[in-house]
């Protein structure tokens, strides 16, 4: 089983996330991963692939979206995923859970141990509001909202001993500290 925060990085794959249009264009080209060392976390391909099957009606479009509306079926996909891992529950998402598995799959890196720790709180905090929100699609609104928190956070607040000191990597940071999602980052080509 693999961690929440690969499932947002495999959601870029859905189409990225961009929820203002200040989120457009991202500030270089740069491959978020080069700045910051994140450890391996994704899901399996073929919890992913289970997911996009449960979904074909929702698949992404060929571009992607106008900036400032969501992918169509990013909360389905994310809903299924974190269902799939068992943390998530009509809606509910277990902060618990998600921290647990994470944490089972960051290593012995204290440093993101205690980064994993404070994003979990930060997301699920953020998120809680939505409570058991349903998209148009009947999907969880929460779900899609925190697994684009999850790594955004992460990226943002990577560890010293992960982050490449530069430029566009420090570009790349400002632009997350205005509240767009590391997922804005994330084109197909990187």
């Amino acid at each position: 089983m693999r961690s929440f925060l690969a499932a947002l990085f495999v959601s870029h794959l859905v189409v990225s996330v961009l929820a203002q249009t200040q989120c457009f264009p991202p500030p270089n080209n740069k491959n978020p991963k080069e700045c910051c060392a994140i450890p391996h976390v994704m899901p399996p391909r073929e919890q992913f692939a289970a997911c996009m099957q449960k979904f074909p009606s929702l698949t992404p479009p060929a571009s992607p979206p106008t900036p400032g509306s969501p992918p169509p079926g990013a909360n389905c996909i994310a809903e299924c995923i974190l269902t799939q891992q068992g943390a998530i529950s009509n809606g509910v998402i277990n902060k618990d859970a998600v921290l647990s598995q994470l944490l089972s799959l960051i290593g012995s890196s204290n440093d993101w141990k205690a980064l994993a720790k404070t994003s979990v709180d930060t997301c699920f905090s953020q998120v809680s509001s939505l409570g058991t929100q349903k998209d148009n699609n009947g999907c969880s609104s929460a779900a899609g909202a925190f697994l684009e928190c999850l790594p955004t956070d992460m990226f943002k607040n990577c560890p010293p001993s992960s982050w490449t000191a530069s430029a566009e990597c420090d570009q790349q940071k400002a632009f997350l500290a205005k509240g767009c999602s590391v997922m804005a980052l994330i084109s197909p080509h990187k």
